[in-house]
């Protein structure tokens, strides 16, 4: 059927979706034509507008001024739908036809640039049309006019047009008219922006600059002095004479311009006292206006002055009390949070300035939540001992607000801050111990989190403080709200369970529940119930287990491997892993959560700023530099090959450890393996040599080893606080009889097996076959590996051929595992197992076969030798480790030689558990 245009408008309008295909069939007869077109709301809205547009092209029947009323009309649709993300480019030609006709309409040419800078970008074709139009208005006779075709002109942001921009620009900045001159002004910033060397070879930022001199209008010198702090920076644009110049006429600019002399100002460095006693006076009445942001930049230019000046500084100090507290006191509570950001920063530098004032921080029963909390920081801030009661019994009253629990809790800590620097404390840590008998869990919560705070600073305060806690009541750590009050309590009971007669029994139900607590809470009762069982050892004994058999078999890697490092100092030596594990508690002088010193300066420094507002220095929100590098940059760095380039001979470093004992080219050749390859059955010979230059290996390094000490060998004796013989301990912790030792097994029916509750097998988890010894209870040997060691890759080619296989081991992986071993060029997961004097020879290969070969050198037994071969598609690893030590001859050396191999691949098999994902 063929459509009319009225019927497809008809049938848009009234929601029905029709379509028009069009097909053309050419025979000797006729053209066949079907038409199908899809259409929805927003096609009929652009078909309604183009039709309006186009009827408004003729004058027809209509008076001048209907005409232009109807225009306005539909341009008004036009930008209300493409402020709500409609897409309206398609009427680019018909917006610009339809203003064009009315050229004196000042409303109509407002409207059509904003289009125009709208879909400039994704119609840069069609914006060229429209550069011609520009240019001629940017020298009509109304400097309005001029200014509003220079702004739209400059808001292309197209830099192919920078062209077509820069002489309007530049003639711009000469204007007659101060409007079409600032205009000018914040076009040039613009420019900038899109292309910074076009605007440095035009000369555009001297003409602006040389306009701060010689500029009278105060609205273009405001903005000549904005476009240069931004561009340059103020310390690079200020000097005596324009800072003079600028203060002497600082009341004719506005208040932001004001802001910006101010910080000018601020950046100057007065050469004598008598300069800034000059600043100090031309500033002194802009303490005094209503604007918050004026009074701000001028406390810090005040701030900078006297900085070398001790006692002006105090004086200074002073006089900024009075204009920060009428801002305070503002309605708007936007404003006064950003000013009692910059009195906290101020409080914490010099309190004494605020201690009379406490009573202007109190709270007010319609402040917002963000003010109330960041007057009780200052609060806590401000108190000395000539104010704290009065300030702690306003907090207590807070604790009360049943209605905003989060309120009460804010109160509560900050009570606990204030018995944490006040040096007259007795009476508020009273005061914050009644508050563990309040009926609001949040309060008893947040009082508990505190409490332990302040046993880490004052430990000796632990009797008098656990006393008032009535553990049997409500206080017990599983009811308690909040992981971070659970954390809490399990730390106290801990740390002082010789003061809590129910200090294993209340750690029970929590260790019965540890899957589903908080990885806080499940870290906390791992080290709690250690510590008591080194305190209190028969009623602990089966608690420590069941936390440690827990901990073992929970998915998080964090406390598996604090499970895991429990075990192993519990089988290696009790009274080392007492000291470690329980230590004397020492007072805690500085929390980590506080700022360093340097920050807080870095913070004052950056005053009247967002750092103030996050109490962080801006480069710990702001990135000046890119937070990422490639692994080109890398290694271009580190002087070596980028990923995928083959490694010329001149630069491999392999090449130029041991360049006289590797063989001959033509003799590596004969035994190549290609790299990625599976590992011959019978261990034949490989070629280090294909593995790192052939095939685009990846990788090629030979990683010097980190210098630390060596783990401590496992200690022999009895006696302290386990009993390996029996006696004291019988029935207790029981690791068997004989002597604790890390490469030994005790007998049966005791040791890590009757801790654990049966967590499996021995106590060496990652055994893998071989004899103990025949004497169980004797110690085998204990392996360690040297920190340093260097082994050529000749003679490990030679030991690799010559040895049998000791341990082999199949292992999967997942997507993410892979994608970490061969990331940042291997060398995360090499460095990783360096830290266990495991160190790399070499490593690369290509997708999906990746070959990692490394070895550790024992301090007294020979050398370990490991391939890792990874099949990225298949997401498997095979581990194949050969011993030189395997050649003993007598029965007892070959046990040892197994015991040292298992010890080996169990330390192996951890190492590569730490890097799995």
């Amino acid at each position: 059927r063929h459509w009319s245009n009225g019927e497809a408008e008809s049938c848009v309008r009234t929601g029905v979706a029709f379509e028009f295909v069009i097909s053309y069939q050419s025979n000797s007869t006729k053209d066949t034509m079907s038409a199908k077109i899809t259409s929805g709301k927003p096609r009929g809205e652009i078909g309604e507008l183009t039709a309006s547009l186009q009827s408004l092209c003729t004058m027809g029947k209509r008076s001048d001024q209907e005409l232009r009323a109807q225009k306005r009309e539909v341009f008004k649709k036009v930008v209300h739908y493409l402020t709500i993300g409609m897409d309206m480019s398609t009427l680019f030609a018909s917006m610009t036809s339809c203003a064009n006709l009315s050229p004196d309409d000042m409303v109509l040419k407002k409207m059509l640039y904003l289009y125009i800078t709208h879909y400039a970008t994704q119609a840069p074709d069609l914006a060229l049309m429209t550069i011609n139009q520009l240019h001629k208005d940017c020298v009509d006779q109304d400097p309005m006019v001029r200014g509003l075709a220079l702004r739209s002109l400059c808001s292309l942001r197209v830099a192919n047009y920078m062209e077509y921009v820069v002489s309007p620009v530049t003639s711009g900045l000469e204007d007659r008219n101060p409007y079409v001159r600032r205009t000018a002004v914040m076009g040039v910033l613009k420019l900038y922006h899109i292309d910074s060397d076009t605007v440095r070879n035009t000369g555009l930022l001297e003409q602006v600059q040389g306009m701060l001199h010689t500029e009278l209008d105060s609205q273009v010198l405001g903005n000549c002095l904005a476009v240069m702090i931004e561009v340059k920076g103020a310390k690079k644009i200020v000097d005596k004479i324009l800072l003079y110049n600028l203060l002497n006429r600082i009341k004719e600019f506005s208040d932001w311009s004001q802001c910006q002399v101010i910080e000018l100002a601020a950046a100057y460095e007065p050469a004598s006292e008598a300069e800034v006693y000059d600043m100090l006076n031309a500033l002194e009445d802009r303490l005094t206006v209503p604007n918050s942001a004026v009074v701000l930049a001028t406390t810090k230019a005040f701030l900078h002055f006297t900085l070398g000046m001790p006692a002006i500084h105090q004086q200074v100090l002073e006089r900024l009390r009075e204009p920060l507290k009428s801002l305070i006191s503002r309605d708007d509570p936007a404003t006064a949070y950003a000013v009692l950001a910059h009195v906290l920063l101020l409080a914490k530098r010099a309190p004494i300035i605020f201690e009379n004032e406490h009573a202007a921080f109190y709270c007010r029963a319609h402040d917002p939540w963000y003010i109330k909390r960041i007057k009780m920081e200052i609060l806590s801030e401000i108190a000395v001992t000539s104010n704290v009661y009065d300030i702690v019994t306003e907090l207590t009253e807070y604790t009360r607000d049943v209605v905003h629990p989060n309120m009460a809790r804010e109160a509560v800590k900050a009570v606990g801050r204030i018995a944490l620097q006040v040096p007259d404390m007795g009476g508020i840590v009273e005061r914050l111990l009644l508050f563990l008998d309040s009926h609001c869990e949040d309060v008893v919560a947040e009082t508990l989190v505190q409490m332990k705070d302040l046993l880490r600073r004052y430990p000796d305060m632990a009797e008098v403080c656990i006393s008032q806690v009535h553990w049997q009541d409500a206080l017990t750590p599983a009811m308690l709200g909040g992981a971070d009050a659970k954390a809490a309590a399990v730390w106290i009971i801990g740390q002082f369970g010789q003061h809590v007669s129910d200090a294993p029994y209340l750690l029970e139900p929590l260790v019965q529940g540890f899957a589903t607590e908080d990885v806080r809470v499940r870290h906390a009762l791992l080290t709690a119930t250690a510590q008591l069982f080194f305190k209190r050892p028969p009623e602990c004994h089966k608690l420590l287990g069941a936390a440690l058999r827990a901990g073992v078999a929970d998915s998080l890697q964090d406390v598996r491997d604090r499970s895991l490092f429990y075990i192993r100092l519990l089988q290696a030596n009790i009274a080392e892993a007492t000291r470690i594990i329980s230590p004397p508690l020492l007072a805690v002088t500085n929390f980590s959560e506080a700022l360093s010193p340097e920050m807080k300066e870095q913070v004052f420094k950056e005053f009247n700023s967002f750092s103030v507002i996050f109490q962080a220095p801006s480069s710990t929100f702001l990135d000046e530099q890119p937070g990422y590098h490639t692994l080109d940059d890398e290694s271009a760095a580190k002087g070596g090959a980028a990923p995928g380039v083959l490694i010329d001979n001149s630069t491999n470093l392999l090449a130029d450890l041991d360049e006289e004992a590797r063989p001959s080219p033509a003799a590596a050749g004969n035994s190549s393996t290609p790299s990625g390859s599976a590992r011959p059955a019978n261990g034949g010979p490989l070629d280090l040599d294909s593995l790192l230059m052939g095939d685009g290996g990846a990788s090629n390094s030979v990683q010097a080893a980190h210098t630390a000490a060596p783990p401590a060998a496992a200690q022999s004796g009895g006696g302290g606080l386990l009993d390996f013989g029996g006696g004291a301990m019988e029935g207790g912790l029981g690791l068997g009889g004989g002597t604790a030792s890390s490469g030994g097994k005790g007998s049966s029916g005791g040791g890590m097996e009757d801790l654990l509750g049966g967590l499996g097998g021995d106590a060496h988890p990652a055994q893998t076959g071989g004899q103990r010894g025949a004497d169980v209870g004797a110690p085998g040997p204990v392996l360690v590996l040297r920190p340093q060691g260097t082994l050529s890759p000749t003679d490990f080619m030679t030991m690799w051929t010559s040895l049998p296989v000791a341990h082999s081991k199949a292992s999967m992986l997942n997507p993410e595992t892979v994608a970490a071993l061969v990331a940042n060029n291997h060398q995360d997961f090499t460095a990783h197992m360096q830290q266990a004097y495991i160190i790399n020879l070499a490593s690369g290969g290509s997708h999906p076969s990746y070959k990692y070969f490394f070895y550790g050198m024992s301090q007294s037994h020979g050398a370990f030798l490991v391939e890792f071969t990874v099949d990225a598609t298949k997401l498997s690893a095979v581990t194949t480790i050969k011993a030189q030590h395997q050649q003993a001859g007598s029965s007892v050396l070959a046990q040892e030689s197994a015991s040292l191999v298992e010890q080996f691949a169990e330390l192996w098999g951890n190492c590569l558990m730490g890097f799995f994902r």
